[in-house]
Order: structure tokens, then sequence, then C-alpha cells
């Protein structure tokens, strides 16, 4: 299972989210800010302003299950996130192609 720092993860996600579409972009935008939901339609009209808002507001820091939980919302595709507070690193398992079933 991969393991990066919180440094790391926090960079990641910014990346992400900056090359996100419209409807993602709100995705990401409703799970920081819940009470002031977005729209696609506004998140396609005013995308600079949300990635700032989300750029200020995960630069302010967040908190390991803010972390969690965005990951989970960019990348759908990984499973099994935690978070380790005493070696402060995200752990997730990346989703595999094919499952293997015993016989």
């Amino acid at each position: 299972m991969p393991a990066i720092s919180r440094h790391e993860a926090v960079r990641r996600l910014l990346r992400e989210v900056a090359s996100l579409p419209a409807d993602d972009l709100a995705e990401v935008y409703n799970e920081l800010f819940p009470s002031q939901p977005t729209t696609e339609d506004q998140a396609r009209q005013n995308r600079t302003g949300l990635l700032d808002r989300i750029t200020d507001h995960v630069n302010r820091g967040l908190h390991p299950e803010e972390i969690v939980s965005l990951w989970n919302v960019v990348f759908p595709k990984d499973r099994h996130v935690s978070y380790d507070e005493e070696t402060s690193t995200l752990h997730y398992g990346e989703a595999s192609e094919s499952v293997q079933y015993a016989d």
C-alpha cells in the first residue's frame, strides 16, 4: 500500500484539482465548503475564483480527515485511504485492474 507524506499528499491534491473539469471541481468545492455549495455551471463560469478559494483553504492547512475526504473525491479509483497521524503519512491502495479470486 503506497504511503506519502502529508506535504506530498497536499501537493498532489492541488495539482490534480487544477486540472479537473467543472463538474469535478464543483464536487471538490462542495466537499470543502458544504455550507456554500456551487453548481457545475457556476464552476464553469467562475473556475479561477473557485480554484483560488480551494487553494487558499488547502494552503492554510487541512485536517487529516479533510485530506482523506478530498483524496477520495479527487482520486476515486484509490481505495482504503487512511491517514497515520503518528507518521503524518497518507496511505492508499491503488485500484487493481483485475480482481483475483481464490480457488
